[in-house]
């Protein structure tokens, strides 16, 4: 699945991407593959695998697109 990351806070390693599918996803270091979290920003296009656990949704092996970029500067980072 493809989305965008909405909502991120490098300090404690965890963020949300909404979905192609309309749903945002919880992600954590350890959700990251291959990646550093200082490689994300808001808006950034990822692709990932959508997994259901403890009361929320969330995303597994999350990787940054190729030649992808932030497309807004809207959402809350820090």
């Amino acid at each position: 699945m493809r989305g965008s990351v909405t909502r991120l806070n490098k300090k404690i390693g965890c963020g949300f991407i909404l979905g192609e599918d309309g749903l945002e996803a919880y992600f954590d270091l350890s959700s990251l593959e291959g990646i550093d979290i200082q490689a994300l920003s808001i808006g950034r296009t990822v692709e990932y695998q959508e997994h259901f656990g403890n009361e929320r949704l969330r995303a597994a092996g999350v990787r940054v697109m190729p030649n992808s970029q932030s497309r807004s500067a809207s959402g809350s980072e820090k």
